[in-house]
């Protein structure tokens, strides 16, 4: 039913959980609503710094749990929890003028609460390539079916945010501003999101023992997509902002936990009507052995 692919619809908008899911692992049995306040930044050491965050190569695994609570805000009652589970391997070698990267997803598990119906089953592993440079993410040879695939819409999303062109200085109280535009496709149709991101280095602290240097972000986000939805037309507008907490790992140049909240609100126009969509939603990177 239409209804049904806009709610799958919107949980692919805001953070790319999406309605596929692969093989690999369980589904996840009781999932928990989401909590929308973000965190608060971990109690911070009075060194002010300076410190300096360079990526370093290797290769980075990385456990992510993704949740997200929508709500239907042009009906009663209709309200819809999912969760997914991924793991992906991050692998990362030097290059003239920055790193070059690999991304591999082996696991990528969703889980509904039944509103939305089964996920659909992808082929894994899926991975994609490119480069990073100071101020630049490259993908390499994308084509329109990549574009258009639901896991490379997560990947993609989740290199931009493990992979942040940080100052060569960092101290307390430092602050930036970045943007990303990034080109996806959400249940059959093509998406364009457009994020500006601020960041303040918030001081050093500890992360499971070890000394990290801790980032906030906060953002903003534009979202426009237009295309065909079981031969509806349908266009999308969704206006997102949200917080992130980086702990970065300086004498090993990795990125060791990363949390992601977000609240969006996505606007869905049919030929015969408007729905409207409400999205709070958790995301958490974890380094893994």
């Amino acid at each position: 039913m239409i209804q049904s692919r806009l709610l799958c619809w919107v949980l692919l908008v805001g953070f790319s959980i999406g309605c596929t899911s692969g093989q690999s692992t369980p589904p996840i049995t009781t999932p928990q609503p989401v909590n929308p306040a973000p965190e608060l930044p971990p109690t911070v050491n009075p060194s002010t710094g300076p410190w300096s965050f360079k990526y370093t190569a290797g290769h980075l695994s990385y456990q992510i749990a993704r949740t997200a609570v929508v709500e239907r805000l042009d009906s009663l009652s209709q309200r819809e929890i999912t969760t997914n589970t991924a793991h992906e391997l991050l692998m990362l070698d030097s290059a003239e003028q920055g790193i070059t990267f690999t991304v591999v997803v082996d696991t990528f598990a969703t889980t509904t609460q039944g509103l939305i119906g089964a996920a659909q089953s992808t082929q894994l592993p899926a991975q994609i390539s490119g480069s990073f440079t100071s101020n630049t993410l490259t993908i390499n040879g994308q084509t329109g079916n990549d574009r258009c695939n639901p896991i490379n819409t997560v990947l993609i999303t989740d290199l931009h945010n493990l992979l942040v062109p940080f100052p060569p200085v960092l101290s307390s109280g430092v602050t930036w501003t970045d943007t990303v535009d990034i080109q996806g496709c959400q249940s059959g149709v093509p998406t364009l999101s457009h994020t500006t991101r601020s960041y303040v280095v918030s001081g050093e602290s500890s992360y499971e023992g070890q000394p990290v240097i801790v980032v906030v972000r906060t953002d903003t986000t534009r979202a426009e997509g237009e295309g065909g939805l079981q031969q509806h037309r349908v266009s999308t507008v969704g206006n997102a902002s949200g917080t992130a907490t980086y702990h970065l790992n300086q004498a090993t140049g990795q990125v060791l936990h990363l949390t992601l909240n977000q609240t969006l609100d996505l606007r869905v126009t049919t030929v015969a009507r408007q729905y409207r969509f409400k999205q709070d939603s958790k995301q958490d990177f974890r380094i893994v052995p």
